[in-house]
């Protein structure tokens, strides 16, 4: 009897002892996955770093890497869930309010102090696919890192409600719906890309309305632009 109670004393500890560490373990991987959440400031300060000067009065640029291309606009009052800070002080993260994206931020574009914590949502997986500008649009206005700006191009400023600060929805990036309305953009704008997306838009730059997104349809003259689809 001394031995049969012994081993079950034994077995019993075992079990007990695999289950705590079952437990820490799941404790340690919840530990892990919390993130620092943030709010967007208005007015935040475009990246200095990537030779850009002035603020967003609306929130802050959403770009698919540090110093990568415009994909949206972190509105000001929206969260923004912290998961990776770059040398740079970029932001790699999960954007809420309309967007329910992830994206990079620039330099000071979230509060002083978090707001909370969440768990973690946007995967390195996430942020290696975006990183390839062909996986959130098409028909860009240069080769792989051969331009920073736009290529000019004439639109029709009325058309379908002018320009918007947001298109993109979700991470996959394949398709949106144009909102946060911007105002109404000049004649002739810079062209830099179209989006994915059987509805697609097309990011812009407006003299005063910044990075913006319009209707494809807008597009009245084209100028020439030469599309390029190539990766990078």
């Amino acid at each position: 009897m001394t031995m049969k109670l012994k081993k079950l004393q034994l077995v019993f500890a075992g079990a007990l002892i695999a289950a705590l560490g079952s437990t820490l373990t799941l404790w340690s991987a919840d530990a892990e996955a919390a993130v620092n959440r943030y709010t967007i400031q208005a007015n935040s300060p475009k990246p200095e770093a990537c030779n850009n000067h002035g603020t967003v009065p609306a929130g802050s640029w959403l770009q698919n890497k540090v110093c990568g291309y415009f994909v949206g606009t972190a509105m000001a009052g929206s969260a923004f869930d912290v998961h990776e800070t770059a040398q740079s002080d970029y932001h790699y993260g999960h954007n809420y309010g309309n967007n329910n994206l992830c994206a990079w931020v620039p330099p000071g574009a979230l509060s002083g102090s978090p707001s909370g914590t969440a768990d973690e949502s946007c995967s390195a997986e996430t942020k290696e696919r975006i990183g390839h500008r062909r996986s959130f649009g098409s028909d860009f206005n240069a080769a792989a890192h051969d331009a920073e700006d736009g290529s000019p191009v004439t639109v029709d400023p009325a058309c379908s409600g002018g320009a918007f600060l947001n298109y993109y929805g979700s991470s996959d990036y394949s398709s949106g719906a144009l909102r946060d309305a911007a105002g109404t953009p000049a004649a002739q704008v810079q062209y830099r890309y179209t989006t994915n997306g059987s509805n697609p838009a097309v990011v812009v730059r407006d003299s005063n309305l910044g990075w913006v997104f319009m209707d494809r349809d807008c597009v009245t003259d084209w100028q020439g632009v030469k599309f390029h689809n190539d990766d990078d």
